[in-house]
């Protein structure tokens, strides 16, 4: 049982992470796993939720990255992608606030993960304050889970992190950002801090 309960969850939790769009959020189902079964040991589940996660991200990433960048994305998105990408690379710490602030809140972060993979920056810059930030945030969440013990919660957390409209519409704004940031001039941007598409 006790392999069983870890092998479900590495599984789920990996599978969930490399959905690029409308997957429930991994805090939301890993409090519904904590109180549903029994855990034989939090630290580890903790582990191998954050680790199921973090690879699972990675191969979004990398798809992103090697799969729409270089086979969907036209020689000018590319040129445009690459001027932000010089620009951020002079400042990491930008990317790894962001990273690191939003792996604190509920939101989805799979179209900021497509959104950095299509950049071509180095993964660690996101990586490695997403991963420090999730080893609180999932604490909090399986702990808390595991106090409350109620199944109606559960399910109610459940529902509204992925089947209800304001979940789907976050997703779809999301989803709406990331075709922007593909169409955003960045070198004029940089140079006059002012927005302009690419046509």
């Amino acid at each position: 049982m006790m392999i069983n309960i870890f092998i479900y969850t590495f599984s789920i939790i990996f599978l969930l992470n490399i959905i690029p769009i409308f997957g429930p959020p991994t805090w939301a189902v890993l409090s519904f796993i904590s109180f549903t079964y029994s855990i034989p040991s939090f630290p580890l589940f903790i582990f191998i939720a954050l680790c199921a996660s973090t690879l699972g991200r990675f191969v979004l990433t990398l798809s992103s990255k090697h799969i729409i960048r270089n086979h969907f994305l036209s020689k000018k998105y590319k040129t445009n992608l690459d001027n932000l990408k010089k620009h951020l690379e002079k400042r990491p710490h930008y990317a790894s606030i962001v990273f690191f602030i939003e792996a604190f809140t509920p939101l989805p972060s799979d179209q900021l993960f497509i959104a950095y993979g299509l950049t071509g920056m180095k993964l660690r810059y996101a990586f490695i304050p997403f991963v420090i930030a999730r080893i609180f945030t999932y604490s909090f969440w399986v702990y808390t889970a595991n106090e409350i013990s109620k199944s109606i919660l559960a399910k109610s957390l459940t529902q509204l992190s992925f089947l209800s409209w304001p979940f789907i519409l976050a997703e779809i704004l999301l989803l709406f950002l990331v075709y922007s940031f593909i169409k955003i001039d960045w070198k004029h941007f940089i140079l006059y801090h002012k927005f302009r598409m690419i046509h």
